[in-house]
């Protein structure tokens, strides 16, 4: 509620600004909830060339028209803020991102606090492009759930020679709150390294990642390997740490370094599959599709309605990742098996609820979908 207000507050004063100080205009939480509920709606439809006109046509589902007009809908999406200009100068000199940090780390905050992930979580990363911006987010997230646990965002370009935006820092920082109970951690080729692998060992925690063929991980003797036999494996240690490195194809080594296998099995069938890569394998959580199944951002684009402020590719995103984490929640709670798809159509309905009843003084229409 404290970040459905503060988006509120900082649209309201937009809205202001741009009409000037004899403006009426308004926006209550509920209405946003509403508007977010549209987001919701429209990103299950998925289809990005629609004009947004479409879908409070009546080729369209009522629930467009229902919740409000078209008109409020774009004008909502015009003066959407999530700061006020009045402190965004001073703060984005030193951190670009600072225009959503504080909804952004709210967000954060709820996810961390809400969930306890299993033995295995995964560091993952994802990329948007808007408007010349390119948005980093890296995240971690549960194996077996796919509950996104936490996120660490990044406007691009970015120092590296700021210490805590370097890979391996990056991904020390997302699972810090997991560490001291045993878990294994998997990361990709941006962040595995072997002072991570230290730095997660010193913390009863393992690391399985993939390391590049180039990386300073492998050795010399292992970055050219032309001639080595296809499906073959070699086994190198360091300490406590494991490298394999597997002809997986013709041209293509597969390198992983792990800390949780002192000694690697290898694979009866054909492809002699080692059990380091296996096991990275089924341990990857692909959170970009997942939010490309059902996602908010849509909405952006040259279309009426749309728009290409980066702000708001973060907020779309902070909404997808919102519903895959209440879905899980939801799941794991109610032990209720429920396709995504329906259950994001419960959480629109819901979510209009309030606006509805305060817009037509009486109960919106009921949904015939799974009850919440």
């Amino acid at each position: 509620m404290e970040m459905l207000q503060r988006i509120r507050d900082c649209t309201v004063a937009e809205a202001h600004r741009a009409q000037g100080k004899n403006t009426t205009w308004d926006l209550s939480v509920e209405e946003l909830e509403a508007f977010i509920a549209v987001l919701y709606v429209r990103g299950l439809y998925g289809n990005r060339q629609a004009s947004l006109d479409g879908y409070w046509s009546c080729l369209k589902s009522d629930f467009f028209r229902d919740t409000m007009p078209m008109d409020r809908f774009t004008e909502i999406m015009r003066y959407l803020r999530f700061d006020t200009r009045e402190i965004r100068r001073p703060r984005t000199n030193s951190n670009k991102f600072a225009v959503v940090s504080e909804v952004w780390n709210a967000f954060v905050r709820n996810c961390v606090a809400c969930y306890k992930p299993g033995l295995n979580i995964t560091v993952e990363e994802q990329r948007f492009l808007t408007s010349g911006e390119v948005i980093k987010f890296s995240l971690t997230a549960d194996v077996d759930s796919k509950y996104v646990l936490n996120v660490i965002p990044h406007v691009v370009p970015y120092s590296w020679e700021d210490e805590s935006q370097k890979p391996e820092n990056v991904a020390l920082k997302l699972v810090e709150p997991y560490l001291g109970a045993g878990r294994n951690v998997t990361t990709d080729k941006f962040c595995t390294s072997l002072p991570l692998a230290n730095k997660l060992i010193a913390n009863n925690t393992n690391l399985v990642g993939a390391v590049s063929h180039c990386g300073r991980e492998l050795p010399p003797v292992m970055r050219n390997q032309a001639q080595t036999k296809l499906y073959s494996t070699t086994v190198l240690k360091h300490d406590k740490a494991t490298l394999t490195v597997y002809r997986s194809n013709p041209r293509k080594n597969v390198c992983i370094l792990s800390t949780m296998h002192p000694t690697v099995a290898i694979g009866s069938d054909r492809t002699r599959e080692p059990e380091t890569v296996t096991f990275y394998n089924s341990n990857r959580v692909d959170v970009n599709r997942m939010t490309r199944e059902r996602t908010v951002e849509v909405v952006t684009g040259l279309e009426k309605g749309g728009s290409h402020r980066w702000p708001l590719a973060v907020f779309f995103n902070l909404l997808d990742l919102a519903a895959i984490n209440a879905y899980v929640l939801f799941t794991q709670c109610t032990a209720k098996t429920v396709p995504r798809r329906d259950f994001v159509m419960d959480l629109a309905f819901e979510l209009r609820e309030k606006h509805m009843r305060a817009s037509a003084g009486a109960s919106p229409p009921t949904h015939p979908g799974h009850s919440l």
